[in-house]
């Protein structure tokens, strides 16, 4: 591994070493070995296909969210529901895509949903008032 020296601030000693950043797949789970998120794929409800999703969504992983809706959206006629009940955190950059993959999925005729719980994502959707535009349940068992 070759680590570089950068000399941006003389009075500070700060290396870099090459990005670590890989993706692995198992089945039909997507894993960022950096970040911790994974993206597990699953039917539910027979016509609603489910992105569960742990870990972070970020600026780092948020590709690769929109990798996965995008493949959905693609090569699948049904509806999606993004299953965030595991996800630790999200930033402005999830919330994006949460808002470009409904309007992607409504543009085709389809439906899209969220499947939050309690928690710091279910407030920032709160706030956002996304949930007042996108269809929000508790539990994929909702999902019509």
């Amino acid at each position: 591994m070759e680590v570089r020296r950068l000399d941006l601030y003389p009075h500070r000693d700060l290396t870099l070493a090459p990005s670590t950043y890989a993706l692995t797949a198992d089945d039909d789970t997507i894993k960022s070995e950096m970040t911790g998120l994974e993206i597990t794929k699953a039917r539910v409800n027979g016509s609603w296909t489910s992105l569960a999703v742990s870990g972070e969504i970020d600026l780092a992983t948020v590709d690769q969210l929109e990798k996965e809706v995008k493949a959905t959206l693609d090569d699948d006629s049904g509806n999606l529901a993004v299953d965030l009940t595991s996800a630790d955190f999200m930033d402005s950059t999830g919330l994006r895509a949460l808002v470009m993959a409904d309007r992607s999925f409504r543009d085709s005729g389809r439906k899209f949903a969220l499947v939050i719980t309690n928690g710091p994502i279910s407030r920032l959707i709160e706030l956002s008032g996304l949930e007042s535009t996108v269809t929000v349940v508790s539990s994929p068992t909702e999902l019509d």
